[in-house]
């Protein structure tokens, strides 16, 4: 049962490398006019910062719909979740960029500011695009190795990302995999297969060439736990994505019927 939340309350920790200033933190536009590179606006603020402990990423989470706003009091906030799912990742030992600092205001249950702060992986680019690229193969196969081992220890610790596209992946110049956007991410108690097959079915390993089967078997020969053979998970995860993409193209086609894009 959810739970709820009326108070009004400041939840903070963390500490904010200098020279950044709460106060500019909680001002959108000042924000935007000290980032160094923006990259998304249009909902939530993004944008690196420069600062002694190196390029810092800040994300300002804005609210999609005003019905997700005046629903907050039933969940924790995406700053706060982000903060925690990236300390219990860090402590795992899975690559995420190192948490810095977690702001979030309520008043009577509902967000006023929410505010994340971790180190930036700079340079790098999304998984998406690495594949995509001409980079050799080698270093596609020992980019997906490495993103193998941290799914592997985030399932074993009982994490679920729930957004595990190649979009919220970022990759190094060498090849190191850190897996970002935790606010969906969720903690339980036990964490079965099928759950895992679930979050594991939004990887996309997709090349646009015959690298994408070696990309999977090598992702799940790291991957896989022992319980059974890398070759059963492949199999799974096929059966597991080809039910996720028919529920897309059903979800896409009823959007059609009803007049909607």
């Amino acid at each position: 049962m959810t739970s709820l939340n009326f108070s009004s309350a400041i939840f903070t920790d963390g500490e904010l490398p200098e020279p950044l200033r709460l106060e500019e933190l909680l001002d959108r536009k000042r924000l935007a006019e000290l980032a160094s590179q923006v990259y998304d606006q249009r909902t939530n603020l993004v944008c690196r910062v420069d600062t002694d402990r190196g390029p810092t990423v800040v994300k300002w989470f804005g609210w999609r719909h005003p019905g997700h706003y005046l629903l907050s009091p039933t969940f924790p906030g995406r700053a706060v979740t982000s903060w925690r799912i990236a300390r219990a990742i860090s402590a795992l030992g899975a690559r995420t960029p190192e948490p810095l600092f977690v702001y979030s205001r309520r008043s009577f249950g509902l967000i006023q500011e929410n505010i994340y702060v971790c180190r930036a992986i700079h340079p790098h680019q999304t998984l998406r695009a690495f594949l995509q690229s001409d980079a050799p193969r080698d270093q596609k196969l020992a980019a997906v190795t490495d993103l193998a081992g941290s799914i592997a220890r985030l399932h074993a610790g009982h994490i679920l990302h729930r957004d595990l596209t190649t979009a919220n992946l970022l990759v190094t110049a060498t090849a190191e995999v850190y897996i970002i956007d935790l606010n969906r991410g969720q903690q339980v108690d036990r964490l079965s297969r099928h759950r895992r097959l679930q979050d594991l079915a939004r990887l996309n390993f997709h090349t646009g060439d015959d690298l994408e089967s070696q990309l999977v078997a090598a992702f799940f020969g790291e991957y896989s736990s022992g319980d059974r053979a890398a070759a059963d998970w492949v199999s799974d995860y096929r059966q597991a994505r080809g039910r996720l993409l028919n529920r897309k193209a059903g979800k896409r086609r009823l959007r059609q019927l009803l007049g909607g894009k």
